[in-house]
């Protein structure tokens, strides 16, 4: 199994509770009136580290949202719809340069005490002073408490750029913190401003209970475990009902547990990303446009969509967004900018304008050989693997010779920074604006890491991302990104394939009032967003008696 994890993501306050028919399907937590829910979380691995620090990349799942909360977030699933959290609004001033953050009077750490100002500047200036690699950290010029609940931050240079990661601050109690190692320290004994306390740890299993005290509302389900649940055994676990809510990427879903039970087993993979071919522009003959253009006439993304999970992702929009979660960023010319098939015609005309041609079945050059390449994949990711393979197949009818070679990820990681690869296939993932998804794969600064892993540069879609970190709103936002989306169509720096979806399998029999496609309002992967995990467990209802 292969689990992918967001990097920040968010939900919009707003639930349905679905009243599930009753199904005869066994259960472990004992059927209706239940107060306990088991989730599969996805921890790596056979043992649970007692690390609950929010400090540390190798932090134990549910330090993050059932845990330590972030100020707002965004729901990308409803176009980068605004969350509060911890904060309940924020006001830009001096030209972007002054945000002012507003805390939720309410909020509170779970040993009783108050949650202040003081603890979000605390946080902030922690990462910095340790240097400490979280996700969200950011530059900025000055942080101060101007009372309890107010934060006020400055920087040098409009700051709207870093909303999402303002956002995204995990406050921790200075009172606790002061003085630890950031570094080393691993937090055993959380104090957190979630909804649920550590009520007992084992190297198998995490136990959670929720707190009487949660300072937003009352939770719902009173304990929730979370075991460690191997790939080979986790399907069996969700049909007997042992496991009520899982994020496994489960082969063939529909088939191997929705349609077992249609009443009560549900799959949702909503889109947080996308896949995209990308191609060295360090070397030949991806140098050329015309190459690149080829290429992704020739793909099939709805075969590609189709393989593991049918009816899961869908081919993405040649702009690189997601027509549905991303639509209202996506410029009208390119709405339908969309090639679900490969257009072979279109292809061979695009690759005789770099100077090849179809000679009985393949395509050459004016040197007389073929296109030929290499897809480098990890060694690890068999699934990758068989969608390049799938990919590799597509290609040779455009009389393209593909080979995918596995490798260990480390050594995979160094070929793409230092450019030492034709092409490869990777994720990219989609934030409240379009500016850091393009800002990732398409600026200069990030050649060989984010997601520029093609050594992409150009000075033009430099300028226009200088000019969208300074927007302050969505119209310029939408106004400067369809450049951009103009770019990517035009010059194709990477080819858009195919959506990746938040893998989430949730069974209704004792919990009903999960997130779905009619109802958006979380990402119901239980590795999700901090926001997105735990509007989730909110929202949930016990299911009524059938």
């Amino acid at each position: 199994m292969k689990w992918t994890r967001l990097g920040v993501t968010g939900a919009a306050a707003l639930a349905l509770a679905v009243t599930a028919g009753c199904s005869a399907t066994p259960t472990a937590s004992g059927g209706k009136g239940t107060d306990s829910l088991t989730v599969n979380m996805g921890f790596s691995g056979n043992t649970i580290a007692r690390n609950f620090s929010p400090f540390s990349v190798k932090a134990s799942q549910g330090t993050f949202g059932f845990q330590y909360e972030p100020l707002f977030s965004f729901n990308n699933l409803q176009g980068g719809k605004f969350v509060p959290w911890l904060a309940t609004k924020y006001a830009w001033s001096d030209g972007g340069k002054k945000i002012t953050i507003d805390l939720d009077k309410r909020a509170n750490w779970s040993d009783g005490t108050e949650l202040t100002a003081k603890d979000v500047i605390f946080a902030l200036e922690y990462v910095t002073k340790q240097d400490l690699p979280v996700d969200w950290r950011f530059e900025y010029e000055k942080a101060t408490a101007t009372d309890d609940h107010t934060v006020v931050i400055t920087f040098d240079t409009p700051g709207y750029a870093r909303l999402r990661n303002i956002g995204s601050i995990r406050p921790v109690p200075a009172k606790i913190w002061k003085g630890k190692d950031g570094k080393t320290f691993t937090n055993p004994d959380p104090v957190a401003s979630g909804p649920y306390k550590l009520k007992r740890y084992a190297a198998q299993q995490l136990t959670f209970e929720a707190r009487d005290d949660y300072w937003k509302q009352k939770v719902p389900v009173k304990t929730l475990k979370a075991p460690v649940v191997s790939s080979s055994s986790e399907i069996g676990k969700l049909l007997s009902g042992e496991v009520e809510w899982s994020g496994g990427a489960v082969p063939d879903v529909k088939k191997s547990y929705v349609d077992k039970d249609p009443a009560n087993h549900h799959a949702w993979y909503p889109t947080y990303g996308g896949t995209y071919m990308f191609f060295n522009h360090k070397k030949a003959p991806f140098k050329d446009v015309h190459v690149r253009k080829g290429l992704s006439l020739a793909v099939d993304r709805s075969e590609l969509a189709d393989l593991g999970n049918p009816g899961m992702l869908k081919p993405l929009n040649l702009t690189g967004l997601d027509t549905k979660t991303q639509g209202k960023w996506i410029d009208g010319k390119y709405q339908d900018a969309d090639q679900p098939e490969p257009e072979l015609a279109e292809a061979e005309t695009e690759f005789a304008k770099a100077g090849y041609e179809m000679k009985d079945g393949k395509l050459v050059g004016k040197d007389g050989k073929q296109l030929s390449f290499t897809i480098l994949e990890v060694t690890e990711f068999a699934d990758s693997i068989q969608r390049d393979k799938v990919l590799a197949q597509e290609l040779k009818k455009a009389g393209v010779k593909v080979e995918v070679q596995p490798m260990p990820s480390a050594q995979l990681d160094t070929a793409r920074q230092q450019a030492k690869f034709d092409v490869l296939v990777g994720g990219a993932v989609f934030y409240n604006t379009p500016y850091n998804f393009y800002r990732d794969m398409l600026h200069s600064d990030n050649v060989g890491i984010w997601t520029n892993y093609g050594h992409y540069k150009s000075a033009k879609a430099d300028g226009i991302l200088k000019e969208m970190e300074r927007a302050g709103d969505d119209a310029t936002i939408k106004k400067l990104s369809a450049k951009l989306q103009k770019l990517m169509i035009d010059e194709v720096p990477a080819a858009p394939l195919i959506t990746n979806g938040a893998s989430a399998q949730y069974n209704s029999k004792n919990w009903t009032g999960w997130p779905d496609e009619k109802n958006p309002y979380a990402i119901p992967a239980p590795w999700a967003g901090p926001t997105d995990m735990v509007q989730t467990i909110l929202s949930l209802r016990p299911a009524k008696a059938g």
